[in-house]
């Protein structure tokens, strides 16, 4: 049966097309030329149109997590601030400000003293001075160690090429010469829940993809000024809850660049617009993914490459039939299918996507048919008529045919004479 599954030339031309991919995979790295379309399509997804334009926009506030927005904070400020939430019950404080460095001794003594009234706070710090000899990050910057030695702490690095580029991507756990650091979400979730770290580290990835459910819309937020409002009663919003304070602009109608990222969410998928997502935001998004248990699923690397083959090798080969069946329309009739099958696909991905959080990477698979057309071409043409070996492979390992079974005729041999039908002998004659 497997035999009439395999075509010889349909598996070379497959072959030829990877070894191509391979090769362009190669070249687009160094091609400066291609800078301008790397520029523009490098950070672009199919998921990105999913999140833009096809996600749920209806707002369902989440149950476990209250932000609260400093502007342009002052450690007085912060200190009253988290005052306020330990009194209204807060369960975990986390603040994703840089306390560098030391200024008044009295308000940086007074917000140590507010920062130390509950366990779980926890304080943001940055990774610095990678490593490559030994993949670690020597330090941890942007937290004193007048505050830092006394609560919690976690990294706020997002994993990104530049400033231009979407954070998709967070880093649960990196390590330092000093030991292992959690990210800053990743610390917070501990504090607040620890079997969901415990879960999140199961998975057993270096990299989580982030899987991102608003632009902030989803949490509720505070500004600085009305958690110090006593005539309001915030036990109500934040009580057991994580509350994380910093940055998210100073109005509604200004938005400064300060601590803002391109995500997915972007309403300009492809090209370049002005960041969307603030890092608190970010942060929370992955807190509540944790919290929810809304991870990103992928395909296994064998799964992905044994799908990629398999989906080569059935477009080449059905192409080459079209080819060898009707050669003179065989352009429009390749490029008909080529435009449908892209097409299936981008639907196919939006909606693994958004119904089950898989995600397929289809990349290799549209490289293979856009390719596919022209390879054909040049191996029926050219590689074949100039290798004889070529040609005396058989388009199709038939099986061999089988001999017509031999009947073997048995002689009808006649009916034994009965002893009733015997004749006599008559009388008198000799026995």
């Amino acid at each position: 049966m497997w035999r009439k599954l395999i075509y010889p030339h349909s598996l070379i031309v497959t072959g030829l097309v990877f070894l191509l991919i391979g090769v362009l995979d190669f070249v687009r790295i160094n091609a400066h030329f291609l800078n301008p379309f790397k520029e523009t399509i490098r950070d672009y997804e199919v998921t990105d149109i999913v999140y833009s334009k096809l996600r749920d926009h209806n707002i369902v506030l989440d149950n476990h997590i209250v932000l609260v927005n400093t502007g342009k904070p002052d450690r007085d400020t912060m200190r009253m601030v988290v005052d306020r939430l330990v009194e209204a019950g807060a369960k975990v404080v986390a603040l994703d400000v840089l306390l560098e460095g030391r200024k008044n001794p009295r308000t940086d003594s007074l917000l140590r003293a507010a920062l130390t009234r509950i366990e779980n706070v926890v304080l943001a710090t940055e990774l610095d001075a990678y490593s490559d000899d030994d993949g670690k990050f020597k330090m941890q910057v942007g937290c004193d160690t007048f505050f830092g030695n006394y609560v919690y702490s976690g990294f706020i690095n997002f994993i990104s090429k530049d400033s231009n580029s979407t954070i998709r991507y967070f880093s649960p756990l990196e390590m330092t010469t000093e030991g292992e650091c959690l990210s800053f979400p990743v610390q917070v979730a501990k504090l607040y829940d620890p079997q969901v770290v415990e879960r999140l580290f199961q998975r057993d990835k270096k990299l989580e993809e982030i899987y991102y459910t608003g632009n902030g819309d989803q949490f509720v937020q505070y500004e600085s000024k009305d958690i110090l409002n006593p005539a309001i009663d915030l036990k109500k919003q934040i009580q057991g809850k994580i509350v994380l304070v910093g940055f998210l602009g100073t109005y509604a109608w200004d938005k400064p660049m300060l601590d803002r990222h391109y995500t997915p969410l972007n309403e300009r998928y492809t090209g370049r617009n002005t960041p969307d997502m603030y890092g608190m935001v970010i942060h929370a998004n992955i807190i509540q993914m944790m919290l929810n248990n809304t991870y990103v699923s992928e395909l296994s690397p064998l799964a992905q490459f044994l799908l990629t083959l398999l989906f080569g090798y059935l477009n080449i080969h059905l192409l080459y039939q079209i080819f060898r069946r009707v050669s003179t329309p065989f352009h429009f009739v390749t490029r008909f299918l080529q435009l449908g099958e892209i097409i299936i696909l981008f639907f196919i991905v939006a909606w693994m996507f958004r119904s089950f959080r898989v995600k397929l990477d289809v990349a290799y698979w549209i490289a293979a048919l856009a390719l596919a057309f022209d390879v054909i071409k040049f191996y029926d043409n050219v590689i074949r008529k100039r290798v004889p070996q070529l040609s005396k492979i058989p388009y199709q390992l038939t099986p061999p045919p089988r001999k017509p079974a031999v009947i073997k005729k048995t002689a009808e041999k006649p009916a034994e004479e009965t002893s009733s039908e015997k004749e006599l002998p008559p009388d008198g004659a000799k026995k």
